[in-house]
């Protein structure tokens, strides 16, 4: 938006000097918005327009400390106008840098700005308005605080067998003289508890590996269909469950074979956490094309649209304090072996209907699949 200077007295001061520079400001990825000294915004480019989702006429109409917008510190709390960086920046003459403010606008939801913030001065060295540029760092927010609520939630889980551990650690010496009936319950108990440790402490590790790439693949071709049964099995040993597996038992892949075992028993123990009313669950896989498709249903009560696009997110189970034990690293987990695969993975819900999770690997297509069978 170039401005009409004939709305406002005080881009005369202002634009003339900056007027070279508006074409380049125009089609800048970052949000551009030039004020005057009373915090009157004179100018704002076509990306300041789309973050701030006002339309061209709206944009003089607005200060940056508008009454009808409200500023927030990151802790939630109300920003004083004193610690906006356009205030800062005009009443100091400095530079601000990288100050992130939430911004809640009439009748919508709070996202954050990053905004980096200068004055703007006249032959004399006076302050005549100043200049900001923006950018929308709402997602880079939230993974902060996604992330924060992991560590809380790490450092209980992590806790907890450890402190159980010690304690039954403490039993067992004082009954290493005079062992009684209590012994065997003692040692399973400490088993128990190393296990919980062990699985808590691998879901890091793997996360970690993954993350950073270093999760190499020892890839070979098998077929699908005995590993889909021992990832029932063993989900199934004490016989609450009812999984039925279907599928072509002729079907192979190219694959980890370890790693897709990790896949499928995580989404068994997922639908198991979050289907609990859920005794059935089917697994089922078949032919796409130039894809095998492998799914996993449960007859729970489904997920709510809004929360699928992010159960595959890194931390994001762990901002549900309410929700089962566990570090939420599961799906995470699962999401980064199939993209190692080149394959894909998603989820079907509604609400009420139960959930159907799914990923893809590619077929090998030899042309004798059923001689592996044999």
């Amino acid at each position: 938006m170039i401005p009409d200077r004939k709305d406002d007295a005080n881009m005369d001061k202002v634009m003339p000097r900056l007027q070279a520079g508006l074409a380049g400001l125009e089609i800048m990825a970052e949000g551009v918005g030039i004020i005057d000294t009373a915090g009157q915004l004179l100018y704002a480019n076509p990306m300041a327009q789309k973050i701030l989702g006002l339309k061209e006429d709206e944009i003089k109409k607005r200060t940056y400390h508008d009454a009808k917008w409200t500023n927030l510190r990151l802790d939630g709390s109300l920003l004083p106008a004193e610690e906006h960086p356009m205030y800062i920046t005009l009443t100091t003459g400095e530079n601000v840098y990288d100050h992130e403010v939430g911004v809640r606008p009439p009748g919508g939801e709070v996202f954050y700005l990053s905004i980096n913030a200068a004055p703007i001065r006249d032959d004399e060295g006076e302050i005549i308005g100043g200049i900001g540029t923006f950018m929308d760092v709402t997602q880079r927010r939230q993974a902060i605080h996604q992330k924060e609520e992991f560590f809380g939630i790490a450092s209980h889980e992590l806790r907890t067998p450890i402190t159980t551990l010690k304690a039954t650690l403490q039993l067992l010496d004082r009954l290493k003289d005079n062992p009684g009936p209590m012994l065997p319950k003692l040692v399973d108990q400490a088993n128990t508890s190393l296990s919980k440790l062990s699985v808590l402490v691998e879901d890091l590790l793997n996360a970690s590996r993954l993350t950073e790439g270093q999760a190499a693949l020892n890839t070979a071709v098998f077929l699908l269909a005995p590993l889909v049964e021992e990832c029932a099995d063993h989900i199934n040993l004490e016989g609450i469950y009812q999984i039925t597996c279907q599928g072509d038992p002729y079907l192979q892949v190219l694959a980890d074979a370890h790693k897709i075992e990790q896949v499928i028993v995580n989404l068994l123990n997922n639908a198991i956490k979050y289907a609990p009313g859920s005794k059935k669950i089917a697994i089922n896989w078949e032919q796409q094309d130039d894809r095998i498709r492998v799914s996993v249903t449960d007859e729970g009560q489904g997920i709510a649209a809004e929360k699928l696009p992010h159960l595959f997110d890194r931390y994001y189970r762990a901002a549900d304090s309410r929700g089962p034990s566990g570090l939420g690293l599961g799906l995470y987990i699962c999401s980064e072996i199939i993209k190692q695969h080149g394959g894909k993975i998603g989820v079907d819900s509604t609400v009420g209907s139960g959930s159907t999770f799914w990923f893809t690997l590619k077929n090998v297509d030899t042309g004798s699949n059923r001689s592996l069978a044999t």
